[in-house]
């Protein structure tokens, strides 16, 4: 079967073309796959609503983007075969969406979405919380996926291409920071919309040292914000990796639901 297959390859027969149309194929898949989960977590009775459980089986099937991270491989059983799916340690973001969907949230931002998965389930969690819920997407770049298609079950808004410097001071109840990992990026996109966040401003690779090279990255950026917020607001990180990886840092303007 391999040999017929690198026959077809060496004619010609299969593609480029060819094998982005499978990959294509893929990625529609996967993203049926999330559509599905979207759908039960809109459709959730307030038992499974309310469990972590509940929540976390939604991420699990959601499913992972397929990356070669070490730290990664333990999800090895729930990564998409296409580049489509979650950038999540997946037990972290159960945690922060339940947290998350006590805040009364009604407009959301998300600030670097690249194709989109976040997005779509954290949409769907706040949906779910409040009908009236509304989800803005931005980024610099349109690689998402299957934007209509989600679209048409959640309330959705794309600012993309854009940055947060074409939207300097406007303000949201939530704010997820989560584009340019490096500190002035991450640093810059807080101080043009996530320091106006009425409730909830987070960041997410709160310890994602593989980008210290870039003058500390987020882990800086995140380190001189908690400090400058901690006298005043309550501070929340979800970081369950054993390694300091990952890891989702919250600022709440008041009082925290649901937590503790």
């Amino acid at each position: 079967m391999k040999a017929n297959l690198w026959g077809l390859v060496v004619n010609g027969i299969l593609t480029p073309k060819y094998f982005a149309k499978v990959e294509q194929g893929l990625r529609a898949k996967d993203a049926q796959k999330g559509l599905a989960v979207v759908k039960r977590i809109l459709a959730s009775t307030d038992e499974e609503f309310g469990s972590r459980r509940f929540i976390l089986d939604q991420i699990l099937e959601f499913g992972l983007s397929h990356q070669p991270w070490d730290q990664w491989a333990r999800w090895t059983d729930h990564m998409n075969s296409s580049g489509f799916g979650l950038l999540q340690i997946p037990t972290e973001f159960a945690d922060f969406l339940l947290f998350l969907s006590k805040q009364g949230i009604e407009t959301s931002l998300e600030i670097g979405v690249y194709a989109g998965a976040t997005s779509y389930i954290t949409a769907a969690v706040l949906q779910r919380a409040n009908p009236n819920a509304v989800y803005y997407m931005l980024d610099a770049f349109d690689q998402v996926v299957e934007y209509d298609m989600f679209a048409s079950v959640l309330n959705l808004k794309r600012i993309i291409p854009h940055t947060t410097a074409d939207i300097v001071g406007q303000e949201f109840d939530y704010v997820l920071v989560d584009a340019d990992h490096s500190y002035i990026g991450a640093k810059t996109d807080y101080l043009n919309v996530g320091r106006y966040a009425r409730k909830i401003v987070a960041f997410h690779d709160v310890h994602g040292h593989e980008y210290d090279h870039q003058d500390g990255g987020i882990v800086r950026a995140w380190s001189e914000i908690r400090a400058a917020n901690a006298d005043k607001h309550t501070i929340i990180e979800f970081a369950h990796n054993p390694m300091r990886w990952m890891g989702l840092g919250v600022i709440v303007k008041g009082d925290a639901q649901g937590f503790g």
